[in-house]
């Protein structure tokens, strides 16, 4: 099997360090993160049923031992639908809004990026609206509006906003390396053959675009994320403490 066609599960637990006897060792915070941050499916999923798919691995110190065959049965739980760039508050259109147009923007754009209720945003259109942000009855969208749409989805990101971010960080990476081998290949002092940058460019492989259907800024344009798309030992380790 090839690196492109390889199963996920699969390329993912050949990256992932494990102990001398050939397990993966999982903290008790990295369970937590691996839901927040968007490997499981969290709309199938709830964060109980993942916490408890890992009893059967649990260790006296609340640490996971998780073995090969324990590793891919996960993979039902794996998030595997479209990614897109993660949507920016700040290229929403300027102008009037009808309540209409702001349902259609909850749905395609904020409900996928944030954990925000309906109730919560609508309360906020409405303080936006008492407090000036007003124009013909309908809610006139400016520079404040777009960082209090910005403050709630940052405050309140979605599992999938932080994948789709995590992504987006690691594809500019790779754009960047692509541009340095492009510049080692103008130079005077180019050596035909493979640069070390390009073999580990091999790595990735390239994310898919194609156009949106949603309806918040050209910018939002879906690309699929594959095995070889995420670097998952940048991705698995909390950089403070998680509780579910």
């Amino acid at each position: 099997m090839t690196e492109e066609n390889k199963d996920p599960m699969d390329y993912i637990w050949e990256k992932v360090p494990k102990t001398a006897a050939g397990f993966i060792h999982y903290l008790s915070g990295d369970i937590p993160y691996l839901y927040q941050n968007g490997f499981v499916d969290t709309n199938r999923f709830s964060y109980k049923e993942w916490q408890q798919a890992f009893d059967d691995c649990k260790q006296a110190d609340n640490s996971y031992l998780i073995s090969k065959n324990k590793f891919l049965s996960l993979r039902r739980f794996r998030y595997e639908g479209p990614l897109f760039v993660p949507f920016d508050p700040y290229r929403v259109r300027e102008g009037e809004w009808t309540d209409e147009d702001l349902k259609k923007l909850f749905e395609r754009s904020i409900k996928p990026s944030s954990s925000i209720t309906e109730d919560i945003f609508w309360n906020s259109v409405k303080a936006l609206k008492d407090s000036g942000s007003l124009q013909n009855g309908k809610l006139l969208v400016d520079d404040t509006v777009k960082k209090q749409l910005a403050y709630l989805i940052e405050r309140f990101p979605s599992p999938r906003r932080r994948l789709e971010k995590e992504v987006h960080r690691i594809r500019e990476e790779r754009e960047v390396e692509l541009r340095k081998v492009s510049e080692n290949r103008d130079s005077s002092v180019f050596v035909a053959g493979k640069l070390a940058s390009e073999t580990k460019l091999q790595e990735f492989k390239k994310l898919e675009t194609a156009s949106p259907s949603g309806a918040s800024s050209k910018s939002d344009k879906p690309f699929k994320s594959s095995s070889e798309g995420i670097d998952i030992k940048k991705l698995r380790k909390p950089g403070r403490k998680i509780t579910g």
